[in-house]
């Protein structure tokens, strides 16, 4: 579809904008459907024919527009009306055309959910799920305070999981970088030296400068062979029976496996907790939960969940019966279900587990960091130091 720019005038207002249509005359038609005086539609022709990624619709964008969303609906302005105002003032131009479709299908009589759910690439299931009960509870504004809150936190949690590995994955690079340029560059050079003189080899620098050739002659193999070795496995773990295998091993492993586990459950919770504050009943609200992981291991357990719920035996009870869970996750289940206040526990136990990960992460960082630094500063000073006592031995070998 091409993309058209146009100008019309509302309630007085000439408005400009743009829209995705098969034709000018269908973009005609869709400007026209709105009851807009229409002044002018032309086809935008980009320069490079590419998208940026910078006009693409992204989640700090949607939580703009669901800001400004909230503060026109709790001003009372109907839903129609909010949506002309955001479609003009949104600087995100993929969004407003987002927009100007969900418009069409509000002055069309569909609900805001069932218009948000036409653009899933937009606006995911728990978003769409959260708008539909706020609106079939009379909460709209209130849910999308919760739903802003919930993106929030998700972003501020994935963000500090990021930074904080900036610094050992760049000190990881860098350290298999000089261990690169040692071998490939430096020691062959190194070995011509010897191999001019005539003479044998210190025992350690010939083992330096045998596993420097055969890297150098070999490099090309061993590159093809780890790339059709990380290939192969992409395959596997693609498939339902490589992907639980994998999945399991990372909950197994030392450190990252809890790590892992506590994030998944931490976003479960998290979800399932303003879910179920935001009125959408708990099977529903499970079923859009046990979707959400990218570890299978943890869809599963949350499947399990949701036929326990299906045969009356509550929230609780199957946690306490599954190994997979926590017990400080179950005993704060089983006291919001006695309380009736299980959405608030659920996001109680989600903070516990952010700050547990948050925490951890920081103990990781602090022992990979020195960690890393021994193994790479060791190997790199092994081959200095055989190539110091290969030097040191040239006088002998004279004399």
């Amino acid at each position: 579809m091409a993309v058209y720019t146009y100008s019309v005038r509302i309630e007085g207002d000439v408005v400009k904008g743009s829209l995705e249509a098969e034709s000018a005359e269908r973009a005609e038609q869709l400007l026209r459907e709105n009851g807009w005086e229409l002044l002018s539609v032309s086809e935008k022709r980009p320069l490079l024919n590419m998208q940026f990624g910078g006009s693409k619709a992204k989640m700090d964008d949607v939580l703009e527009f669901t800001a400004q969303l909230r503060t026109l609906t709790e001003a009372g302005l109907p839903l129609d009306r909010a949506l002309k105002i955001l479609m003009a003032t949104l600087p995100n131009q993929s969004l407003r055309g987002v927009i100007r479709e969900l418009l069409l299908d509000i002055e069309k009589g569909s609900p805001l959910a069932e218009a948000f759910a036409k653009h899933p690439s937009i606006f995911p299931r728990l978003y769409i799920n959260m708008v539909k009960a706020g609106e079939e509870g009379g909460i709209l504004p209130l849910t999308l305070a919760r739903l802003i809150e919930f993106y929030e936190r998700s972003i501020e949690f994935r963000n500090f999981l990021i930074t904080s590995s900036i610094y050992p994955a760049a000190l990881l690079v860098f350290g298999l970088s000089a261990l690169v340029v040692l071998t490939v560059f430096v020691i062959p050079k190194f070995a011509e030296v010897f191999t001019n003189m005539g003479k044998d080899l210190p025992g350690a620098a010939a083992v330096l400068i045998g596993s420097s050739k055969f890297f150098t002659e070999h490099g090309i193999e061993l590159l093809l062979a780890g790339v059709a070795a990380v290939v192969l496995f992409n395959v596997y773990v693609r498939t339902p029976s490589g992907k639980m295998w994998w999945h399991s091993i990372l909950l197994r492993m030392p450190i990252v496996g809890d790590l892992i586990l506590k994030t998944n459950l931490s976003r479960a919770c998290r979800t399932l907790g303003t879910l179920l504050g935001a009125g959408v009943p708990i099977l529903k609200a499970l079923q859009i939960v046990s979707q959400l992981s990218d570890n299978l291991p943890v869809n599963l357990a949350l499947s399990r969940l949701e036929r326990g719920i299906r045969d009356g035996e509550g929230l609780a009870g199957p946690m306490r019966t599954d190994r997979f869970f926590p017990p400080f996750m179950t005993n704060l289940v089983t006291v919001g279900e006695e309380t009736g206040d299980i959405g608030i526990m659920l996001v109680k136990v989600a903070d516990q587990y952010d700050n547990d990960v948050r925490k951890s992460a920081k103990r990781f960082v602090a022992l990979f960091e020195p960690m890393m630094i021994v193994v790479m500063g060791g190997l790199i000073g092994a081959i200095v130091v055989s190539m110091l006592t290969a030097i040191f031995s040239i006088n002998e070998m004279g004399m």
